[in-house]
C-alpha cells in the first residue's frame, strides 16, 4: 500500500513538473545520496522543481505521504548535510529554480531563486556596477545562494561584510504543510517590498544556517552595493606562527580587507600548480580582464606571471589580502593602513594570490583533489581572536598525538585561516588522502584536469582515519568554544547548546515540522 502511494505521488509529480525532473533511477540516486565525503542512503527519489508553487506542492504533497524531504544545492559540501541514512527521503534539487527575479537599483536589493549560483548573479550584477556585500564562495561556479545561506558561508567580501547570512534581507521558505514563509518587509500584506529584514522578530535569521532542517529556501533577497572603484593587494610572508596571529587578527579587527586568505607552510607548498597549462592560461587572462584598463591588467597578469608559483613553495606563513575602495585613492589609503599592521612583522612578497583569485573568482573547483590527485576534505572551527594562537598549537598537538596513524596512511595535512568578521578566525585544516575518486568528484571537474592526475584505488582504511581525525579535531575546537558553519549532521549544535536553548529550538522545530519530516537529523533536530 504505501509502495502504490508512494509510486502514485511520483507520477502527479512527474504531471507537474516534467518525468525529466523526477528521477528514480538507480545510477541518478546513488550519484545524489553523498557528499564529497560522506555516502548515505540512496532517496526514493530526486526531484526538481522550476517553481515556488511547485516546491510548495510537492512538499505538501510528499510529506502528507509520511516521507521526508531534503533540500540539495550545488552539491559541493562535506558535512553531511543532505546525506539521509534512510530511505523514505525525497530529495529536492533546487538548481532549476534558477532565475534572477528583480534587481532594484533604487532601493538597492536583489532577489534571486534558490538555485541561482554566485557565479550567475555576479555576472548579472557585474553588467550594472553593482554587487552584494559577500558575493559567494570559491565555488560559486556551482554553489546555490539558498544552499549558501543554509550553511552561512563565508569568502568573497567577509572582510568587510561577514558571513553570506549578513547580506541577506529576506527569505521565501516553504515549510513542511507546503506553506510559504516570507520573512522581512517582504512579508507585509500590503504593498510588500523587501528592501528591509528588519520589522519586529527577525524571522529570517531563524532560517540562516538552518541546512534546510526548517524549511527550504525557495527564493532570496539580498543587499547591493556599488562595485569598488579600485581594488589593491598585498601579501606578506611570516616566520613564526606568533607573528602570523596577530598580524591576521589586527587586520582582521579593522576591517581594511575586502577577502584575507591566510596560509601555513604546507599549504602553500601543496596547492601552488596548476592543474594544466590551459587553467594557467585561464587565471593570467583572469588577472588582465579584472583591471580597469587593458594596460593595468596586462601588467598585473605579467607580475604574476613572473613571480609564477613557485615562489610560493619557499615561504612559510603568510596572508593574502584584497583591499577595495571607493576610488584609487580610497583603495591606496586602505592598502597603506594594512601594510603598516602586515609589515610590522612580515616581508612583502607578490601578491598573486588575491590578483588570480579576484581575477577568476569563480574556476572549476580544483580544489576537491590534492597537488597528486589526492582526495581533499577540510574541517573548520571558529573562535574568538583571543584563542587562535591556541587553537593553532592544539591542532599541532593533537596532530602530533595521531602522527603514528597519519604515517600508516600517508596523510598529509595544511591549515588555511579567514577572518570571520572583526570579532574571529576561522581555521581550516585540509586532509589529504589516496583514495578512489567518487563520481560526484569527476562530476565537477573537467577530463583536462582529472587527466593530468594519477588515478588510486579504493582504501577504506585511510578514510577511516581521516574521520576519525575528523571526528577528533571537532573536540579541540569545542573545548576553546569554537562555533562552526555547514553544520549538516557532522558538526555538534543541538547536543551543545544550554537545555533552555535546546529546548527552545525543539519547540520550534515542532511548530514548523511537527512530524520531524524537513531533513531529519540535520543541526540534530
Amino acid at each position: 500500500m504505501i509502495r502504490e502511494q508512494t509510486e502514485t505521488i511520483f507520477s502527479a509529480l512527474a504531471d507537474t513538473m516534467g518525468a525529466e525532473h523526477v528521477l528514480t533511477d538507480e545510477k541518478s540516486l546513488a550519484l545524489f545520496s553523498a557528499d564529497l565525503f560522506y555516502e548515505g542512503t540512496p532517496p526514493a527519489a530526486v526531484i526538481s522543481p522550476g517553481t515556488t508553487n511547485q516546491l510548495a506542492g510537492a512538499i505538501k504533497a510528499i510529506t502528507g505521504a509520511g516521507l521526508s524531504v531534503v533540500p540539495r544545492g550545488g552539491g559541493l559540501s562535506y558535512s553531511a548535510g543532505y546525506v539521509a541514512d534512510q530511505s523514505d527521503v525525497v530529495m529536492v534539487d533546487t538548481r532549476r529554480l534558477n532565475r534572477i527575479l528583480e534587481i532594484n537599483e533604487d532601493d538597492m536589493f536583489v532577489t534571486v531563486e534558490a538555485g541561482v549560483t554566485w557565479a550567475a548573479l555576479d555576472a548579472a550584477l557585474a553588467r550594472r556596477n553593482l554587487r552584494t556585500p559577500f558575493w559567494g564562495t570559491g565555488s560559486g561556479k556551482y554553489a546555490t545562494v539558498g544552499a549558501t545561506l543554509s550553511q552561512n558561508g563565508i569568502n568573497y567580501g567577509s572582510g568587510q561584510y561577514g558571513f553570506a547570512g549578513q547580506t541577506v534581507i529576506g527569505l521565501d521558505v516553504v515549510i513542511a504543510n507546503g506553506s510559504v514563509i516570507k520573512t522581512g518587509s517582504g512579508g507585509n500584506d500590503q504593498s510588500p517590498s523587501p528592501f528591509l529584514r528588519h520589522y519586529g522578530p527577525d524571522l529570517t535569521g531563524l532560517f540562516v544556517g538552518d541546512c534546510g532542517a526548517l524549511g527550504i529556501k525557495s527564493a532570496a533577497t539580498l543587499q547591493l552595493i556599488h562595485r569598488p572603484g579600485a581594488t589593491c593587494y598585498a601579501a606578506y610572508e611570516y616566520t613564526s606562527t606568533d607573528a602570523f596571529c596577530e598580524a591576521l587578527s589586527e587586520v582582521a579587527r579593522h576591517q581594511l580587507v575586502s577577502e584575507c586568505f591566510g596560509f601555513d607552510p604546507g599549504f602553500t607548498t601543496m596547492r601552488t600548480t596548476y592543474a594544466t597549462m590551459k587553467d594557467g592560461l585561464k587565471l593570467l587572462c583572469g588577472v588582465a580582464k579584472s583591471e580597469k584598463t587593458l594596460g593595468a591588467g596586462l601588467k598585473q597578469a605579467l607580475k604574476v606571471a613572473a613571480a609564477g608559483r613557485k615562489y610560493l613553495e619557499t615561504i612559510g606563513y603568510s596572508i593574502h589580502v584584497a583591499i577595495d575602495g571607493r576610488d584609487e585613492d580610497d583603495a591606496e589609503s586602505r592598502l597603506k593602513a594594512a601594510e603598516e599592521i602586515l609589515g610590522k612583522e612580515g616581508t612583502a612578497i607578490e601578491a598573486s594570490v588575491p590578483k588570480v583569485t579576484r581575477g577568476t573568482p569563480f574556476p572549476d573547483p580544483n580544489l576537491i583533489l590534492g597537488h597528486n590527485g589526492e582526495l581533499w576534505i577540510p574541517m573548520h572551527g571558529i573562535v574568538p581572536h583571543s584563542r587562535f594562537k591556541a587553537l593553532l598549537k592544539n591542532l599541532d598537538s593533537f596532530m602530533d598525538d595521531h602522527q603514528t596513524l597519519i604515517n600508516r596512511h600517508g596523510l598529509a595535512w595544511a591549515i588555511t585561516t579567514v577572518p570571520a568578521g572583526p570579532s574571529g578566525i576561522l581555521v581550516e585544516p585540509n586532509l589529504y588522502w589516496r583514495d578512489e575518486r567518487s563520481n560526484l568528484v569527476e562530476s565537477y571537474l573537467p577530463a583536462s584536469s582529472l587527466d593530468q592526475k594519477p588515478r588510486y584505488p579504493a582504501d577504506k582504511e585511510a578514510r577511516a582515519a581521516v574521520k576519525q581525525i575528523r571526528e577528533g579535531m571537532i573536540d579541540v575546537y569545542r573545548a576553546l568554544g569554537g562555533t562552526h558553519l555547514q553544520i549538516g549532521r557532522v558538526y555538534p549544535y543541538l547536543e551543545s547548546r544550554s537545555p533552555v536553548v535546546r529546548a527552545t529550538l525543539n519547540a520550534l522545530k515542532a511548530h514548523l515540522d511537527p512530524q520531524g519530516r524537513m531533513n531529519p537529523g540535520c543541526l540534530g533536530l
